[in-house]
């Protein structure tokens, strides 16, 4: 029997599904819960209003007019409390596959190695913490020079910093607009001296276009403006940590994230806190 083969799509759909159910256990039976039990209240609510109607004219065999109230007062209030919880845990379901949505989107976008190597952001799921870095190539490289002195304690912690110069400089007419939107020229790595640090350390974005789109998508569900940058911060299960504008908080990562050495490595994946 022939193996099956999904393609990408397929597979970030299984991801995203996956992932929806693991970040909120039961979440699709409390759905059917509620929406069964919003149903069924609905259904004694009219039984009870019929009643109330036959009360109300003195209808032969009629049940007592208080009592049929209070059954159809409690029968809407039913209604009303699990149409309530449906809604907003519909709502918040919307978000979270909304979220994920996204976070496979930009776990398929592809980055360059200091070796040289070609991978996928999702590759380096349990293996890295990858911080993006997005902006004009001067405000990358003022990112890259600010984390210089906390290089080594980034690296034990899992850090890899990719960089992302997918803004080219504002004009003088457009200064107030925010970046122009022309690709800049590609990052290039040097990879006839790349040691061991340099690709635990460092990856270039490839294919800039796709992750111009990404990040102005990001930046316009924000309402927030790319003229200082961007950064993303992801955990090491490649769910994002934090964002912001400006570069990011190197000192804070240091403080917040566990180091990734020793027999532990990756139990505290869950503790990587917001940075």
């Amino acid at each position: 029997m022939a193996a099956q083969v999904w393609s990408w799509g397929e597979r970030e759909d299984v991801s995203i599904k996956i992932r929806s159910e693991v970040e909120a256990p039961f979440r699709a039976l409390r759905l059917v819960f509620y929406g069964f039990f919003a149903v069924s209240a609905s259904v004694g609510a009219l039984i009870a209003t019929t009643q109330v109607i036959a009360a109300w004219n003195h209808a032969p065999s009629a049940l007592p007019l208080n009592d049929v109230l209070q059954s159809l007062g409690i029968d809407l209030g039913a209604v009303t409390v699990f149409a309530l919880l449906f809604r907003s845990d519909y709502k918040a379901r919307e978000k979270q596959m909304a979220r994920l949505g996204r976070e496979e989107g930009l776990s398929a976008l592809s980055l360059r190695l200091a070796t040289g190597k070609r991978i996928k952001l999702a590759q380096l799921r349990s293996f890295a913490r990858v911080v993006l870095v997005a902006g004009t190539p001067a405000q990358v490289a003022a990112a890259m020079t600010a984390a210089e002195p906390y290089r080594e304690e980034l690296l034990a912690r899992g850090v890899l910093v990719a960089e992302v110069p997918v803004f080219a400089a504002a004009t003088t007419e457009a200064g107030a607009a925010g970046l122009a939107t022309a690709p800049p020229p590609p990052v290039a790595v040097d990879t006839a001296g790349s040691n061991g640090d340099d690709v635990r350390w460092r990856a270039a974005a490839v294919r800039p276009e796709e992750w111009r789109a990404w990040f102005e998508e990001q930046a316009g569900l924000a309402s927030a403006g790319v003229e200082r940058g961007l950064y993303v911060s992801l955990r090491l299960d490649g769910r994002v940590r934090g964002s912001g504008t400006g570069m990011p908080p190197w000192p804070r990562l240091v403080a917040q994230l566990p180091p990734t050495d020793g027999i532990f490595q990756g139990l505290l994946d869950g503790m990587d806190g917001r940075v």
